[in-house]
């Protein structure tokens, strides 16, 4: 079905809400970002972003499924490396690198997210899909570490779902303390994910 100007621009100015959404949230946290920040970012109006979404936790939500359509793939990374000449700590700092392009560069998104935690812990609902997303999370760490396994980075026998949830647990901690303390080590980041994962 072919879409006519009104659907394409309509659809543009829902990415670029998507888009400037996730820079305000990940620059200034879920409670400060206003509205008008999103807006102001596009040149588009209130008027515009309420045509899309019905509220600031709403624009949220819909940025977390965004962020897991842009980065759609980054579990093959390692498809394109071989252990005989790569390194499991190698492959895992490049696939990093390779998830940070795809994200454009947008970080502190863990401390963003204990922040929405924080606004919107006292609704169920919210808190039933922040769940939902957890578990996408997790399922997209498991679905890497069986390309490591079938690779043969990793042995085959490592429990995927286990590790999954050990690996996303350190990797938020770790990006907690380094941005509240102002100590970013990759090096040592990504040792102790490869630790956790052989």
């Amino acid at each position: 079905m072919i879409k006519n100007k009104f659907q394409l621009k309509r659809e543009a100015t829902y990415r670029q809400l998507l888009e400037a959404g996730m820079k305000c949230f990940s620059a200034k946290g879920f409670s400060s970002t206003t509205i008008g920040d999103i807006v102001a970012q596009t040149g588009h109006t209130n008027g515009a972003f309420y045509v899309h979404f019905k509220t600031k936790e709403q624009i949220f939500l819909q940025v977390l499924d965004y962020q897991m359509q842009i980065t759609s793939g980054w579990t093959d990374v390692p498809k394109a490396y071989s252990p005989a000449d790569t390194t499991l700590e190698e492959v895992v700092a490049i696939t990093l690198a390779r998830l940070d392009e795809m994200l454009q560069g947008v970080d502190n998104w863990i401390v963003v997210l204990a922040d929405f935690y924080q606004h919107t812990r006292e609704n169920p609902e919210i808190q039933s899909l922040l769940r939902e997303k957890y578990r996408d999370w997790v399922s997209g760490i498991e679905q890497f570490i069986r390309v490591l396994q079938l690779q043969g980075w990793i042995p085959k026998e490592k429990d995927t779902l286990l590790t999954a949830k050990q690996v996303i647990a350190f990797n938020e901690g770790f990006t907690v303390f380094s941005k509240l303390f102002g100590e970013t080590d990759m090096k040592a980041h990504i040792q102790g994910l490869v630790r956790l994962m052989s």
